[in-house]
């Protein structure tokens, strides 16, 4: 496990491949250059959490990302604007639905969403196919919460299509339960919480 600041451009390259072969969200869709556009802003920001599985052979074999103001790298995210709407231009014309997609997702923006103080949400986490099945994903689980606690978070927080029992089932082992369902876009989600247990510090004898 590396942290995500220490990727090389080589590396966030392979992640944005990655991302966008295992998340079939709507940043994914608005293709590689924006992806990796995404972790350059993440790299960027030292409030963001972020652990990288790397293969002796520098390959990216999954990873986990979070931060307590998703909004804000979203925000930077289209900056330039310029680029940014080039970039959807682009990619409306192979698929249109794109475009769309992005209007409904603004208009349903649901206050669920909200991260209160002293959360953290864990926005992305993902095992490249080639490495599926080997605990990876627990491991990158495991590890984020850890660094949400050295953080100082009391909870990990985060949303799940309905649809993706696998995620559902990592999310529910790892100690997240359901606080409530809604709809954003075409995307019908779970909203979960897992509260961080604090260390006890040994008394003194």
């Amino acid at each position: 496990m590396i942290p995500l600041a220490h990727l090389d451009s080589a590396a966030l390259a392979c992640l944005a491949e990655v991302h966008c072969e295992v998340m079939h969200t709507l940043l994914a869709e608005l293709g590689a250059p924006l992806v990796r556009r995404y972790y350059q802003v993440a790299q960027a920001d030292p409030s963001v959490l972020g652990l990288c599985a790397i293969s002796p052979y520098g390959a990216v074999l999954g990873w986990a990302m979070g931060s307590p103001a998703p909004a804000v790298l979203n925000a930077r995210l289209r900056q330039p604007l310029v680029l940014f709407v080039a970039q959807i231009m682009r990619q409306s014309i192979k698929h249109p639905v794109i475009l769309l997609d992005l209007i409904r997702s603004a208009l349903s923006s649901s206050p669920v969403n909200t991260i209160q103080t002293g959360q953290v949400e864990l926005t992305y986490i993902g095992v490249a196919p080639a490495a599926q099945g080997h605990g990876i994903g627990k491991a990158l689980l495991t590890a984020f919460m850890d660094s949400a606690r050295l953080a100082g978070f009391r909870s990990v927080v985060l949303s799940v299509e309905t649809d993706n029992p696998g995620a559902l089932a990592l999310y529910t082992s790892g100690g997240f339960h359901i606080t409530q369902s809604f709809q954003e876009g075409r995307f019908i989600r779970h909203r979960m919480e897992c509260e961080i247990p604090s260390i006890k510090l040994p008394q003194p004898l």
